[in-house]
């Protein structure tokens, strides 16, 4: 079972979101971590690198209008009468890269990145 990151973590990390905002993302923050780390668990050592990747991934959601990026990666365009949609690019919306980046920046170093087959 992965640690809980409370808010008050969150404020000692240097967090700035309301109480109400954090809680809407925390969520999809821990399951975005949860997919990058794979089967690893952090430990005493690697504790706090997890807490602040999902710092950053509450933040990211945040940004994202806790969407937990629901439909973040259709993307339309309409130019008078024709209109085209489809997924971004590479399947990957621009949530979900803005997540990985975020999260893959504080877990650097920490031997929590997943090295499994993917």
């Amino acid at each position: 079972m992965l640690p809980m990151v409370t808010y008050e973590r969150y404020q000692e990390l240097g967090g700035k979101l309301e109480r109400d905002a954090f809680e809407a993302s925390l969520r999809a923050a821990v399951a975005s971590v949860r997919e990058v780390i794979g089967f690893n668990v952090p430990n005493e050592a690697s504790l706090e690198a997890y807490e602040r990747a999902v710092c950053a991934a509450v933040e990211v959601d945040h940004h994202y209008g806790a969407s937990g990026g629901i439909g973040e990666g259709a993307e339309s365009m309409s130019l008078g009468g024709f209109s085209l949609s489809g997924l971004a690019k590479d399947g990957l919306s621009s949530y979900d890269a803005d997540m990985r980046r975020a999260i893959k920046q504080e877990l650097t170093g920490s031997g929590l990145l997943y090295q499994g087959i993917g």
